[in-house]
């Protein structure tokens, strides 16, 4: 035994996630004297709702939302707490999630992990550092009976790419344990289970198939093997490595209890109609191709902690299961994510705070801005604003004396403002969110696209990869090169999402922007069909891709193409009989005008309907109107 370290002010990174939120949920009554920091970005299922209430409202608690790669955030978390340990769990954890988006499981998982290395060695003042690694470092086991389990000096050999970053971040371990001698300890921790597990992994996945009575789907044979380590025993295993570990050292924390894939759906399906108080109904199965990295088997021996550290697993099984089922059987709340607006006070800007205030997803509107103060106060104060996504909703569509786009059009002057406001303000707001590691969302436009041969009335609509068409604008030409960067940002594996939105409309009445406000009061109305964003309902389904961290373009309006003049006739048949416009007809005179002349046209809606569905533009009309005449 060694002697017993004692923290004082601890950082937990990544502690809204599964294995962290439990570990703060029990080391804060573990050790009643310490004070504790969780700092975490919110990706995959990570939740701040996963850290119970009562540790939420302990004065000994505190969050910040950052990424481990933004140092400034880090460093005043650190020196303001007066950090003298780390517990480090943050990382992307899915083997599949690392081999569809390798790039970004990179990122996270090495080149922001040294970045986070570097800057605790610029503190210089952590005295213990335990860092989180897996057991699927050593890679496949053999399925026979008698298979030793790998011990901390076993051939590392990664099955997927997942272990294949965390090998790598082991290596940058030893590294600066050796040239810096940062106080470091290693645990590589068995298959764990327990409340708040991301749904897409077996155990949560098979409690939702129970509930339904539905088929589980069992990947090639079903008899993989794994370890079934109760979350409540790993936390307790890293609290003894954190006071009992030796620096520089590895630890393997697990369990040499195994079931495989199928004999945990029966387990699974018998503790949930047990907890349902319902006739047990037997399991019953799918089999599926074997998903790519699906190892075998992980085995590990926990010897060398259990006569170092005295730990070893002390829940049975059957209790853990009982557990996990009672916790994913109630209610949860949930917040994945805290917004920084830019633009937060224009129309669209207004209406997405409406939308985010509804779905209680915590805001905030950044003070700076960018292109009227410097670039440098624009990113200290979104590196501190403790936030893990932005929404770009900086424009310029009018000014004084113009209410409309036609503002933009001139000498000099006008180009400098369209394109630090159309372009510039969001260009620069995507590279300072790929520097410190936040979701970047801007709320670009579908007004560089027009009806053409290839894109007639009623024919192809435009697509997510299709480049812009109309320059008929000064504002066109600049939000089209501003769409363009966007796709280039995608293509090389940003976490951006380039919405295109088309004349945004709400129901808000007093909105003097609102396109209903307008529309409602002309006495003709061009009768094409154009593509809408009903901003509740788009506004909505970005809310759902931004918590998913979704990246790329889409076009975000609603489907099925309606003419100005048949919104208003909508609205006449619900809400107001009184108004009463005439109808401007594609083949007059003043049509074929304004179709050379505007950005008229339809949004393909494919990609947005798999993503994030929502309803064809008539549907939504007829049903905010009802809303509206209902209240």
């Amino acid at each position: 035994m060694t002697s017993s370290y004692t923290p004082k002010n601890v950082a937990i990174t990544g502690g809204c996630g599964f294995i962290g939120s439990n570990f703060v949920n029990y080391i804060h009554d573990a050790w009643p004297n310490c004070n504790f920091v969780n700092i975490d970005k919110l990706i995959l299922n990570s939740d701040t709702q996963n850290v119970s209430e009562a540790v939420r409202n302990s004065p000994r608690y505190k969050l910040v939302l950052t990424d481990i790669k933004n140092e400034a955030a880090i460093l005043n978390v650190f020196e303001e707490n007066e950090i003298d340990t780390v517990i480090h769990f943050a990382a992307d954890c899915t083997s599949t999630r690392c081999y569809n988006e390798t790039a970004e499981a990179v990122q996270n998982n090495i080149l922001s992990f040294i970045q986070f290395l570097d800057t605790v060695r610029h503190y210089g003042k952590i005295q213990r550092f335990v860092h989180i690694s897996t057991d699927e470092v050593y890679g496949d086991s053999d399925l026979s009976e008698n298979e030793q389990g790998k011990v901390e000096y076993s051939r590392l050999v990664p099955g997927n790419p997942y272990a294949a970053t965390k090998i790598a971040g082991e290596a940058y371990v030893r590294a600066y344990q050796k040239q810096y001698n940062l106080p470091i300890v290693t645990a590589r921790m068995n298959n764990i289970y327990g409340p708040n597990q991301w749904d897409v992994k077996v155990v949560p996945r098979f409690i939702e198939i129970a509930k339904a009575r539905g088929e589980y789907t069992i990947q090639g044979t079903g008899k993989q093997l794994r370890s079934w380590l109760f979350v409540d025993d790993a936390s307790a295993g890293l609290k003894a490595v954190t006071e009992k570990g030796k620096l520089n050292e590895i630890y393997n924390l697990g369990t040499y209890y195994e079931k495989n894939v199928a004999d945990l759906a029966k387990t699974i399906q018998e503790e949930v109609d047990r907890q349902l108080d319902r006739p047990h109904q037997p399991p019953r199965y799918k089999s599926i191709p074997d998903r790519p990295y699906n190892d075998l088997r992980y085995l590990i021996s926990i010897e060398k902690a259990k006569e170092d550290l005295g730990w070893e697993p002390t829940t049975s099984f059957d209790e853990g299961m009982r557990i996990t089922v009672a916790s994913a059987l109630k209610e949860h709340k949930h917040v994945k994510m805290h917004v920084a607006i830019y633009g937060g006070k224009g129309y669209v800007g207004q209406e997405l705070q409406h939308v985010l205030r509804a779905r209680e997803i915590p805001y905030v509107l950044a003070t700076k801005k960018v292109g009227f103060d410097s670039d440098e106060e624009v990113e200290r104060e979104l590196a501190l604003l403790g936030v893990t996504h932005v929404i770009c909703v900086t424009g310029r569509t009018h000014g004084p004396g113009c209410n409309t786009i036609e503002y933009l059009e001139g000498g000099p002057d006008k180009v400098f403002i369209n394109v630090r406001d159309n372009m510039y303000s969001a260009t620069i707001l995507a590279h300072m969110c790929r520097k410190i590691g936040l979701h970047y969302t801007y709320i670009g436009t579908g007004y560089m696209f027009a009806y053409d041969k290839q894109h007639p009335i009623g024919g192809a609509e435009f697509k997510e990869e299709d480049e812009p068409t109309f320059f008929g604008s000064a504002y066109s030409v600049v939000k089209g090169f501003t769409d363009r960067q966007m796709n280039y940002f995608n293509q090389n594996g940003w976490e951006n999402l380039n919405v295109r939105i088309t004349l945004p409309l709400s129901l808000d009445l007093t909105q003097p922007r609102n396109l209903l406000s307008k529309i409602i009061k002309y006495k003709e109305l061009f009768d094409i069909p154009v593509s809408l964003t009903i901003l509740p309902d788009c506004m909505n389904a970005m809310c759902n891709l931004m918590e998913q961290r979704t990246g790329g373009t889409l076009n975000l309006v609603n489907p099925e193409p309606i003419s100005l003049y048949e919104v208003v006739k909508i609205y006449k048949e619900i809400v107001d009989e009184t108004v009463n416009p005439t109808p401007i007809g594609v083949e007059t005179e003043r049509a074929q005008q304004l179709l050379a002349t505007k950005g008229n046209c339809a949004l393909d809606t494919e990609k947005l309907q798999k993503l994030a569905p929502v309803l064809s533009a008539k549907d939504s009309l007829v049903k905010h109107f009802n809303e509206m005449k209902a209240n």
